[in-house]
């Protein structure tokens, strides 16, 4: 064999050495390269919110937290709501909490601010349990004064019914970052839906 042959099979060989090497040292880069995390999993209640100039509010549906016409919670119901608002207060904000009870318009006025500073209360008392600090918890109750719709329908009473997790001076993007596309909707989306399939009505129609 000669000195030029015996040379040309060692470059042959070198080059595959150096392609293998390569070669692997691509694939354990691919296997070591960080894959994206997936969307988190969300399987909790779906929680209508909305931003003000207050802070962000939380609307807590009556149907889902109270018998009819009692201020005592459907502690079935109510648990999942409970603890999400509880989860949310103690790791996404610092800041303090109003709880506001609302009511239809059936019944007087009297009883009915009575029965909506109760359902307050008695949500406080839940977000309490939940380990929510009550320094920074204060309810109040508004009867029939502040309808989000008319009603003039039982969808209409349905969302009037209700109890408002206000989180003063807080801002929605910060509730709502990293949180799973479905954990939260808009509401005043979700009312604008509702009165276009005509299930609820506007304010001024009472």
């Amino acid at each position: 064999m000669s000195f030029l042959t015996h040379s040309s099979r060692l470059a042959r060989m070198g080059a595959t050495v150096a392609f293998v090497a390569v070669a692997g040292a691509s694939l354990t880069a691919c296997q070591q390269a960080p894959v994206a995390s997936a969307a988190p999993v969300y399987s909790g209640p779906t929680l209508p919110i909305a931003q003000s100039d207050r802070g962000v509010q939380i609307f807590l549906p009556s149907a889902a937290l109270f018998e009819s016409g009692k201020s005592t919670l459907n502690a079935t119901e109510s648990a999942a709501y409970m603890q999400r608002v509880a989860q949310l207060i103690n790791t996404k904000t610092d800041k303090n909490v109003v709880l506001e009870g609302h009511t239809d318009n059936v019944g007087n006025e009297a009883l009915n601010q009575e029965l909506s500073e109760a359902r307050a209360r008695s949500v406080k008392e839940a977000l309490l349990a939940q380990g929510v600090d009550a320094k920074r918890l204060n309810t109040s109750g508004f009867s029939f004064k502040r309808p989000i719709a008319s009603n003039a329908t039982d969808d209409g009473r349905k969302l009037n019914r209700r109890v408002e997790v206000v989180i003063l001076e807080e801002k929605v993007e910060n509730i709502t970052r990293g949180e799973a596309p479905n954990a939260f909707e808009n509401a005043w989306d979700r009312l604008k839906a509702m009165m276009d399939k005509g299930l609820i009505k506007p304010m001024m129609a009472q």
